[in-house]
């Protein structure tokens, strides 16, 4: 299989009183964190609800939408920590950085998996273009590599700042052929302010980021 390289060029964290020691604390702070929160074996954890609280308004009109989600911001720490499910969050690096719920792993939406402007013929680094109900493809290798980034044999929940980002990412999901009931709009860090979360925010507000993405070794429609 052709050799496919994500990148994201990382400038140095700008913080509020500048030291090397800063960086160093930023890598182990990363390190680290994952192993804060112990995984619940899969034969204890609490069964998963579908996806979709059909009870809700609109529930069928907006499946995807974080408003009709059986797991949200008011249930979602019941649901952390277990190693049978895939922990995406869809924002940029940098706000990532600066916020960020325990075990959750980066894969930017905006930079990496759609741009409306992408697509055949395009100078656009990211795999989708077009509407995110009917996506199109801008290399050969945009679905192959959406399913190294988001797994398509494993049930994902997916988080950004408000839930509008996994929306859009569900439908190019459910377009490219993922099982859509093992797949989670859990909304956003913006609305995970509850004690029962506080655990698992990781909060980094002094430290910046700034991210140059790219993607290398794929063929261009």
């Amino acid at each position: 299989m052709k050799k496919i390289v994500l990148v994201f060029c990382i400038v140095p964290f700008i913080l509020a009183a500048c030291s090397k020691s800063g960086t160093v604390a930023v890598a182990t702070a990363t390190a680290t964190e994952t192993s804060a929160v112990q995984a619940a074996p899969v034969e204890t954890a609490k069964a998963l609800p579908a996806p979709t609280d059909t009870t809700k308004p609109d529930a069928d009109k907006t499946p995807y939408a974080a408003s009709v989600s059986s797991i949200n911001k008011d249930n979602l720490h019941e649901y952390l920590g277990r190693d049978d499910v895939v922990y995406i969050d869809l924002r940029d690096f940098g706000d990532y950085q600066g916020k960020h719920l325990r075990n959750f792993e980066c894969i930017p939406f905006f930079a990496y998996i759609y741009n409306k402007e992408a697509g055949p013929g395009t100078d656009k680094v990211q795999l989708f273009g077009g509407e995110t109900a009917n996506p199109v493809s801008t290399y050969e290798e945009s679905a192959e590599l959406l399913k190294v980034l988001i797994p398509q044999d494993k049930t994902v929940f997916l988080m950004c700042q408000s839930g509008g980002r996994v929306a859009m990412c569900m439908d190019i999901l459910a377009a490219n052929g993922y099982d859509m009931s093992k797949i989670y709009n859990v909304g956003g860090m913006g609305q995970f302010t509850s004690k029962d979360l506080a655990p698992y925010v990781v909060d980094l507000a002094e430290f910046k980021v700034n991210a140059e993405y790219s993607i290398e070794g794929l063929t261009r429609q």
